[in-house]
C-alpha cells in the first residue's frame, strides 16, 4: 500500500486539464435566458390566447387601413384631396404608413379617449381607445411576474446560484423578457410596417425608414420599462399571483387616476411623472421629435408644451422613466443577494 505522504501518491491522483468546449460568458446568458423564457411560453396557455387576440387586432387594424386607403387620400364627396394639417399638401401613401404605424404604437401605452400631436399648428396624429393596451398589460403581467417568484417559491434558487453568479441570475432573468418583449411587442410593428408598405403602394422607403427606427427604439423603451417594474414586483414576493396583480394594477391604477389628477388645473400638473403608461406615451412623441402633445384625459383637452421651459419637460419625462428602470433593476439585485445571503 502507498504511503499518503509519499510523493508517488500525490502525482497518482493528479488533474488533468479539461478538454471539453468552452461556452463565454455571452452564450451562457442567452442559453439560460431562452431556457427561462421557453419554460413561461410552454407552461401559459392563456399567453398563447391573448398573442392571438393581439395579432388579430393588428391584422384587423391594417385591413381597414388598406380597405379605406382611398378615402384617407381623397374626399369621396368632392372627389378633392385630402390636406394634411401638419404641411398643408395633400396627404400621401408616406404620411398614411407614418399616422397608422405610430398611432398602433402609441396603443400599446393608453387607455384614454383621445391622444394628438400638433404640428406645425395643425392636430394630425390621432387614435381612439388602445386596443392593444390592455392585451399587453396582461401578457407583460403572466409572463413575467413568474420569472424570479417561481424560482423563490420552488426553492430552486440555490439550484441556480451554485451554477450562476448572482449576477448571471439577474441578466438571465432580464435576458428572458427581452426576448419575450422582442417577439412580442417589438417584431409585430416590424412585420406591420412591411405590410403597410407592401399594401399601400407608392412608399418611399428611404422616406419612411425613420419612421420604422423610431417604432423600434418606442418599442424596446417600452419593454425595458416593463421589465423593470415586472421584475421587481415579481422580486417581492414569492407568488407568482401577487407579483403579476400588483404589476398590473401598478401600471392600470395609476394610468386610471395619475392623469384625472394632474390636468385638474390650468396646467398640467407634476402628478403625471408618477404614471408610467402616460410617462412611456409622452417618451414616444419625444423620440419622434414631438414636443406639443395635445393630451384628452376623461373630456379634458390639454396642451402639454414639452420644451416650454416651464412646467412638465422633455427631460423630466425621460429622467421618471430612467429613475423607474432602475428602481426596477435595485429591488432585482438587492431581493436577490439578500435572500442569497440568508
Amino acid at each position: 500500500m502507498s504511503d499518503p505522504n509519499s510523493e508517488t501518491y500525490v502525482r497518482k491522483f493528479s488533474f488533468r486539464s479539461f478538454e471539453g468546449i468552452r461556452r463565454g460568458r455571452i452564450y451562457r446568458l442567452w442559453a439560460i435566458s431562452w431556457q427561462w423564457w421557453t419554460h413561461q411560453w410552454e407552461r401559459s396557455r392563456a399567453v398563447k390566447v391573448l398573442l392571438g387576440f393581439l395579432i388579430f387586432t393588428l391584422v384587423i387594424t391594417n385591413l381597414m387601413v388598406l380597405t379605406f386607403k382611398d378615402s384617407m387620400l381623397t374626399n369621396p364627396m368632392t372627389g378633392e384631396p385630402v390636406i394634411n394639417p401638419a404641411t398643408g399638401e395633400p396627404m400621401t401613401t408616406n404620411d398614411l404608413l407614418e399616422d397608422n404605424l405610430l398611432s398602433q404604437v402609441r396603443g400599446l401605452v393608453t387607455f384614454q379617449t383621445e391622444y394628438s400631436a400638433t404640428h406645425g399648428g395643425g392636430a394630425r396624429e390621432t387614435f381612439s381607445i388602445g386596443g392593444l393596451s390592455i392585451f399587453i398589460l396582461i401578457l407583460v403581467a403572466l409572463v413575467g411576474s413568474g420569472l424570479i417568484s417561481d424560482d423563490v417559491s420552488n426553492l430552486t434558487t440555490e439550484i441556480y446560484y451554485s451554477k450562476l453568479e448572482r449576477h448571471e441570475y439577474i441578466l438571465g432573468k432580464y435576458g428572458a423578457f427581452l426576448i419575450f418583449g422582442n417577439l412580442i411587442i417589438v417584431l409585430p410593428f416590424i412585420l406591420e410596417y412591411v405590410l403597410l408598405v407592401a399594401g399601400l403602394g407608392n412608399i418611399d422607403l428611404i422616406e419612411t425608414l425613420p419612421v420604422l427606427i423610431q417604432s423600434i427604439v418606442i418599442t424596446e423603451v417600452m419593454v425595458i420599462t416593463f421589465a423593470s417594474v415586472v421584475l421587481g414586483f415579481s422580486a417581492l414576493t414569492s407568488r407568482r399571483l401577487y407579483a403579476g396583480l400588483t404589476s398590473f394594477m401598478f401600471l392600470f391604477i395609476m394610468n386610471m387616476i395619475t392623469p384625472a389628477l394632474a390636468f385638474t388645473g390650468e396646467e398640467v400638473g407634476f402628478q403625471i411623472l408618477f404614471d408610467v403608461l402616460s410617462l412611456l406615451l409622452l417618451a414616444s412623441y419625444i423620440i419622434t421629435g414631438t414636443t406639443e402633445v395635445s393630451f384628452n384625459a376623461f373630456g379634458d383637452q390639454k396642451i402639454i408644451n414639452l420644451a416650454s421651459g416651464s412646467g412638465l419637460e422633455s427631460w423630466m419625462v425621460i429622467g421618471a422613466l430612467g429613475i423607474y428602470v432602475l428602481l426596477g433593476f435595485l429591488i432585482v439585485t438587492y431581493q436577490v443577494y439578500w435572500r442569497h445571503a440568508k
